[in-house]
């Protein structure tokens, strides 16, 4: 009878001495993660919060994932949902597992519509696809990409197109290009 009890009591100390230790391992870095992830800093205008190394991901009203980076970004107290950007990338995962990629010098995320503004040295990038322009505004509502100011870009597949602009619907994924005045639209197809 007396190593029975002792049998359960080394059982049950060595049960307790691991659950103890699982629970210290799964707990003691939390608070070193979360400061790595934030780093807010406060300018001299205190009406201004700016945060360095950003990241928001989420859904479009489509169902399509999407992933923003920025290098630093600020917005002011008085319009908190309108994020302003620096050295953007951004990702759009579509449900038939393609993707898109904009990059671009600065930007502006609202992250009440979640729509999207990229400027200067835009960059977009889809399947074998670049397409290249001084902005580009990501419309979550509509589902388009509208391209403005000297639009150009290329199709491994079908060659080169020069435009002043162009709207990009991502459900059927259709490009319409457009020249202001009278010009016309500059392709060169390949043969």
């Amino acid at each position: 009878m007396k190593n029975r009890k002792k049998n359960i009591i080394l059982i049950q100390s060595t049960i307790f001495l691991v659950a103890v230790s699982l629970l210290y391992n799964t707990y003691r870095d939390k608070n070193e993660e979360t400061e790595k992830l934030a780093k807010v800093t406060v300018e001299k205008d205190s009406l201004t919060n700016s945060f360095n190394e950003i990241e928001y991901s989420g859904f479009d009203l489509r169902g399509n994932r999407y992933v923003l980076n920025a290098d630093k970004a600020n917005f002011k107290t008085e319009t908190p949902e309108l994020i302003n950007m620096i050295g953007v990338i951004a990702n759009f995962y579509f449900e038939d597992n393609t993707k898109l990629t904009v990059i671009s010098d600065e930007g502006i995320y609202n992250n009440i519509t979640l729509n999207m503004k990229f400027k200067e040295n835009v960059k977009a990038t889809y399947l074998t696809n670049t397409l290249l322009s001084n902005q580009l505004d990501y419309s979550n509502s509509e589902g388009k990409l509208f391209v403005s100011g000297n639009v150009r870009g290329e199709s491994i597949e079908k060659g080169k197109f020069f435009a002043d602009k162009g709207v990009y619907n991502l459900t059927n994924k259709i490009l319409d290009l457009s020249m202001l005045g009278s010009e016309q639209v500059n392709i060169k197809i390949k043969n």
